[in-house]
């Protein structure tokens, strides 16, 4: 005989799936309690406090991301990669510093759980996961990572546990991409949202040039600081959705060499069209963020692929048409701000900002070389401020992340961090000369230029550090690894890696 109480609960829960999931409220319940919920949340944010309305419509929102993300990975994984690009501008918006930073760890970690218990998924983590060079290397880092929390130099060990958490997040994405990412048509997929997404942030700077800043980006610059550090030259710098212009510069000059090496590469008409449009788009933004970094990253962009396709007949003729292009800019009599702060990147001349980086530089090698794992993790810049007050190192603005490494993590942690690199850029060329395969072989050097300018950016910004960008850099190296085995000229990668 049946529980009475089991099906009472049974029949319960089919009530609720079927004005919840399958009339979606719809039907006369979904009404009422729909209007219920409306005049409760206007009543306590009028009578009681009015915090807890928009507090209350936040937590029914993230209670349906959360639900989304469970239901559909790729919705969340996409998702989180939008809304880390976005957060700046939300507290831009409500004037309200929030721990958005804490809301993307968590987002990470929720579609890690779904994809733990969902076999479809997990199942693409392999040996090769855990055993190839690129994973091998993050254990290496992660080790000495752990040897810098006993540095004898460091105040406090919540520095160290903040930068700690963040790169095991980083490589929580890592292995989340490594699931997602199973298939030729999920990594091409992937790579045009990354640009799609990219041009329109790209074409918000555009909009930031032409029509000017927003209401709450002119409350958020104000007219003291924030204000002198972007207008320079002539120029009001433009941040889309970002920090800052240099974080936007970057992001718009890598994925502007990633396109001009899909549109110099493609056969196909559709693609080359949009590639134009994209080209264009992130051209103009990087251009209107003012960021002389970026021009540096598009210059070695282009030396990096002509060297790696020297024996292709187009790469002569693209590499003439950049030397005309280049040579127009620097000579033609026509100026602007624009042009200028493009210029001023080979005058030679340093500003103000620059030398005081490089006075702050000189003064601070005594204690590097004095200090061979550092002075540890976030004792400089506004972390140092933050975590490890009364530093030697605190009021160090070390700009560059390389610089930022050899101060906090000494020597050995600058040289364990380019070996990283290397190996990356080892194994993406690597399959890049030995993939049969068109339309894979483009997408390997694009990707190849793309990482290499972001490699180059860290020597003069703090650039992969950045969202989203830093998840872009995490889900390229996923695709060095297994874009190869999709090359249908070629036997599977496990029995051409032997």
């Amino acid at each position: 005989m049946a529980n009475p109480a089991y099906l009472k609960r049974s029949s319960f829960r089919q009530w609720l799936h079927y004005h919840f999931l399958e009339k979606k409220l719809n039907t006369v319940f979904g009404y009422v309690f729909l209007f219920a919920v409306a005049i409760v949340v206007s009543f306590v944010t009028s009578e009681i406090n009015y915090k807890l309305g928009p507090a209350i419509l936040a937590l029914a929102g993230g209670f349906l991301l959360f639900i989304m993300m469970i239901r559909n990975p790729y919705w969340g994984f996409y998702f989180l990669i939008v809304f880390s690009a976005i957060t700046v501008t939300i507290d831009r918006l409500i004037m309200v510093p929030l721990p958005l930073g804490f809301v993307i760890e968590g987002m990470s970690y929720i579609i890690m759980l779904n994809l733990l218990l969902k076999y479809d998924f997990k199942r693409n983590i392999d040996l090769r996961f855990w055993t190839n060079p690129i994973t091998i290397g993050m254990y290496i880092l992660f080790a000495y990572y752990v040897l810098e929390l006993f540095n004898p130099e460091r105040v406090s060990a919540l520095g160290w546990l903040s930068y700690f958490r963040k790169q095991f997040s980083f490589f929580i994405f890592y292995y989340i991409c490594y699931c997602l990412l199973n298939t030729r048509e999920k990594i091409i997929y992937f790579i045009r949202f990354m640009i799609a997404i990219t041009t329109i942030f790209a074409a918000y700077a555009c909009k930031q040039q032409w029509f000017g800043y927003a209401g709450f980006e002119l409350r958020y610059i104000g007219t003291g600081n924030g204000l002198t550090l972007l207008f320079q030259g002539g120029l009001l710098r433009k941040f889309s959705v970002f920090s800052d212009p240099s974080t936007s510069g970057i992001l718009f000059a890598s994925v502007a060499m990633l396109c001009i090496i899909l549109l110099l590469r493609s056969n196909n008409k559709t693609e080359r069209r949009w590639m134009t449009v994209a080209l264009i788009f992130n051209l103009l933004g990087y251009s209107y963020s003012g960021t002389r970094t970026a021009t540096l990253m598009i210059i070695s962009g282009i030396l990096l692929y002509c060297i790696a396709t020297i024996n292709e007949r187009r790469t002569g003729v693209f590499l003439i048409f950049c030397a005309f292009a280049f040579t127009i800019l620097m000579v033609v009599p026509f100026q602007s701000a624009v042009t200028n702060r493009i210029r001023s990147t080979f005058e030679g001349t340093k500003d103000a900002s620059a030398s005081v980086r490089d006075y702050d530089r000189h003064e601070v090698q005594p204690y590097i070389q004095a200090h061979p794992m550092g002075g540890g993790i976030f004792t400089s810049g506004f972390e140092g401020f933050k975590y490890n007050k009364g530093h030697y190192l605190e009021y160090l603005q070390p700009d560059s992340g390389y610089m930022k490494t050899i101060a906090e993590q000494g020597a050995i942690g600058l040289f364990l961090l380019l070996a990283f690199y290397f190996i990356v850029m080892r194994y993406g060329f690597r399959h890049f000369f030995r993939v049969k395969d068109p339309e894979i072989r483009t997408y390997y050097i694009g990707l190849l230029v793309m990482m290499f300018t972001l490699l180059v950016a860290q020597y003069s910004q703090m650039a992969i550090t950045q969202y989203p960008l830093v998840f872009f850099f995490y889900a390229i190296m996923v695709i060095f690894i297994k874009l190869a085995d999709f090359d249908k000229f070629v036997p599977p990668f496990k029995t051409t890696e032997n």
